[in-house]
């Protein structure tokens, strides 16, 4: 079995994720038109993508000639109802694990002989504490106001409880990892584990290291993000530099996006990233995807596609010239 870095540099190219112009809104047509036109490699299957759409994706891109580089899984099978979820990866009741992992194996099944980067969703998680006050202490600038503590409070509270439930969440993770890995294998495809930035979100930083350790060999890395990583240290929960470097190394793949605050998914040059984050080089080999909201403009994506791959050849020149 190849290593998820020499898989990686067979398609090591600069993709558009999906969601800058979400398929099940605006149909296939315009994502793959705006990679087309704007400069892109390939397209990153991710968001506003559903199994029902991903059929005429997948010909509309190989009609273009535009390879699905890399995807993120599980998608549902059509667009999920309000108040409704997706199954999760991450979920403690082996029923809803086995349903997030079948749609899985589907959406490989869909991508047959296409995407070689699999990013996983693993899902939310619940904790007693709410997500909510401490979104609203972050941006009334109050998580450290001594005269305002319920942010800070709740932070501490949903800290606790994730570290207290670490076994468990490490347990379902690996579980899923496992479960997928032959799946994987088949589809000649590495998984990808995401970075989680809040107590909300799996696996973290230190979660991802040991399941990168447990599966040494295996078809598996990590994702680099920066605008994830800069808003683990917006919340105060920054990651040790030698973390960072093995997150860095073992990279399977590149999410390009910036952060503003607590929300990373920006499209690179419309938010902001951590400097410490910035001035780290990732695995070269990874091939890298660049995301961004809905509403970013044509102009938006060309710009963001060249400083990205002007990063990257600039990164590989310096590289070179070290060796």
């Amino acid at each position: 079995m190849e290593s998820p870095q020499n898989m990686a540099s067979q398609a090591a190219l600069v993709s558009l994720a999906t969601d800058v112009r979400p398929p099940r809104a605006v149909g296939p047509d315009a994502i793959l038109r705006m990679a087309a036109e704007t400069g892109a490699g390939g397209i990153h299957v991710g968001g506003g993508c559903d199994l029902e759409v991903l059929g005429a994706l997948v010909t509309g891109a190989a009609r273009l000639g535009l390879p699905l580089a890399s995807a993120t899984l599980p998608l549902p099978e059509r667009p999920v109802p309000r108040g409704r979820r997706l199954p999760r990866l991450v979920a403690t009741a082996p029923d809803e694990r086995a349903a997030a992992i079948a749609l899985v194996e589907r959406g490989l099944l869909g991508l047959a002989g296409g995407p070689r980067a699999i990013l996983l969703d693993f899902g939310r998680l619940e904790l007693t504490a709410s997500p909510a006050p401490v979104a609203n202490a972050f941006a009334r600038r109050a998580l450290d106001d001594e005269d305002d503590t319920s942010g800070a409070r709740v932070l501490a509270a949903a800290l606790d409880e994730r570290r207290a439930s670490s076994g468990q969440v490490l347990d379902a993770c690996r579980w899923a990892v496992e479960a997928l890995l032959r799946a994987a294998e088949r589809a000649a495809a590495v998984l990808v584990l995401p970075i989680g930035v809040t107590p909300w979100e799996a696996p973290s930083p230190r979660e991802v290291s040991e399941l990168l350790t447990l599966f040494a060999g295996a078809p598996i890395g990590s994702a680099w993000d920066p605008g994830r990583l800069s808003a683990l240290g917006a919340l105060g929960l920054p990651v040790s530099d030698e973390r960072l470097a093995q997150l860095a190394k073992l990279a399977a793949l590149h999410v390009e996006n910036d952060a503003v605050g607590l929300r990373a998914g920006y499209l690179p040059g419309l938010g902001e990233r951590d400097p410490r984050i910035a001035d780290l080089v990732p695995n070269l080999s990874a091939p890298i995807v660049v995301c961004g909201d809905a509403d970013v403009s044509e102009g938006e994506i060309r710009d963001a596609l060249a400083a990205v791959t002007a990063r990257r050849e600039h990164a590989a020149a310096a590289s070179s010239r070290g060796a």
